[in-house]
């Protein structure tokens, strides 16, 4: 009865939220496409909700609204709903590391010894019981299960860890079969950076600095978050606040909200055969997956961003225009240019047509990925459906935001969906 009584306010609630949203000069045949892809989506349950915002040559031309914050009770998706943008957190961490590149207070070449000594004279895992990439599943799993860092075969880094390492998924910091083994092993809670920082820089690299690539999920943006409090001689969450957020105008961007941001929080659900399941504050969240001591101030500079969809756009606007916000230069144009080039010396790609920038994904060939895009544009995803990204070449920028915990990150149906309307509508 319950599932019935949602399935019917749900179409009385897309109606109205359709009405409320704002299509700048867009046809209504381009914008019907929109709402009744998501309203489908909603109705069939496949999400609770979506926020879609659009930008082509600095206006806002498409703004659209589906869904519910919180399914139980009915309550409707709002422009100023806030959602945890898990791993959509790194592209802002790594534009905090760049303001500290345009002030002059590192290169992305340094090693990051120069700044935590601990990180000197790394060793690298060379033992064929852990080889980098794994050679099958089965591989990866017994790996995964008899792992020992202290019986691991070894051998020394041959160069120094750099920011261009972190920030570009190529640091061989959790990022293959040790790393993973150790991450699930460590049942510990984080509660600084500055422990959690010390841990990684005692465990061996998964390959030799800038050899490899894939994916970090934790481990380089929470380095790197610590490295802000290094250098800046602040805590993350104030450099954030000062640096980028307060400029930014992202008013509800924090890493830790108050009570009244709690209320506009969004559920957390998870798709399952019986529909959708919420489960808020459970180890599935936030907290749970990044294994964070909630009681704890802890910064998760690679997925510990509460944010509106709103207030996100405004960073990826700061982006399309080149380091620019409403007339401030909050990021110089190089180190734009920078974050948005190829980072690692050696060609790696993380999936086909795709590589590293810093902090970001490029589509650097779009047709050998089969992916619906222009070439040269990027952005990144979160864990529970939040997806952005900047097409330089068609001046255009996308951010899109719903709350699903299994929903595939970056691979998600639904991101994919998301960049075939846009680039079909908009480009």
């Amino acid at each position: 009865m319950l599932n019935l009584w949602q399935s019917a306010t749900a179409e009385k609630l897309q109606e109205k939220n359709v009405k409320h949203s704002f299509r700048g000069n867009i046809d209504m045949v381009k914008t019907n496409e929109i709402d009744n892809t998501f309203n489908k989506y909603i109705i069939d349950k496949v999400i609770p909700c979506g926020i879609l915002l659009v930008r082509k040559n600095d206006e806002i031309i498409y703004k659209g609204k589906w869904g519910f914050s919180n399914l139980e009770t009915g309550k409707p998706i709002e422009y100023n709903s806030i959602f945890k943008m898990m791993s959509m957190t790194k592209p802002v961490t790594a534009a905090a590391i760049m303001k500290l590149y345009d002030d002059g207070r590192l290169d992305i070449d340094d090693p990051i010894s120069k700044y935590i000594s601990s990180f000197k004279n790394m060793r690298v895992v060379n033992d064929r019981r852990y080889p980098f990439p794994p050679k099958n599943p089965i591989n990866s799993l017994l790996g995964l299960i008899t792992y020992n860092p202290d019986k691991a075969k070894t051998e020394a880094a041959n160069r120094e860890l750099t920011f261009r390492d972190l920030l570009s998924h190529s640091s061989g910091i959790e990022q293959g079969i040790g790393g993973y083994a150790m991450h699930f092993k460590d049942k510990e809670l984080r509660t600084t950076l500055e422990r959690q920082t010390e841990k990684y820089a005692s465990r061996p690299l998964d390959f030799q600095p800038g050899t490899g690539t894939g994916y970090s999920p934790l481990a380089n943006f929470d380095i790197l978050a610590r490295l802000v409090e290094v250098i800046s001689g602040k805590s993350a969450a104030d450099y954030f606040k000062d640096e980028l957020f307060e400029p930014l105008e992202m008013n509800d961007a924090s890493f830790h909200i108050n009570d009244e941001q709690k209320k506009r929080t969004v559920e957390l659900y998870k798709k399952t055969p019986f529909g959708l399941k919420n489960v808020t504050d459970t180890k599935s969240d936030k907290d749970g997956f990044a294994k964070i001591d909630s009681d704890s101030k802890y910064v998760c500079g690679s997925g510990g961003l509460y944010c509106t969809a709103e207030d996100y756009e405004h960073f990826a606007h700061m982006l399309l225009n080149k380091g620019i916000f409403n007339g401030k230069r909050i990021l110089s144009e190089k180190a734009v240019e920078l974050m948005q080039t190829e980072a690692p010396a050696r060609h790696l790609e993380p999936s086909p047509g795709c590589v590293w920038g810093l902090g970001v994904q490029i589509r650097q060939n779009p047709q050998k990925g089969n992916l619906p895009v222009t070439e040269g544009t990027y952005g990144w995803s979160g864990a529970f459906g939040t997806h952005f990204f900047v097409s330089p070449k068609d001046n255009l920028e996308c951010v899109f935001a719903t709350n699903v915990s299994n929903i595939g990150g970056s691979s998600s149906k639904i991101s994919r969906k998301v960049e075939e309307l846009v680039f079909e509508l908009f480009k």
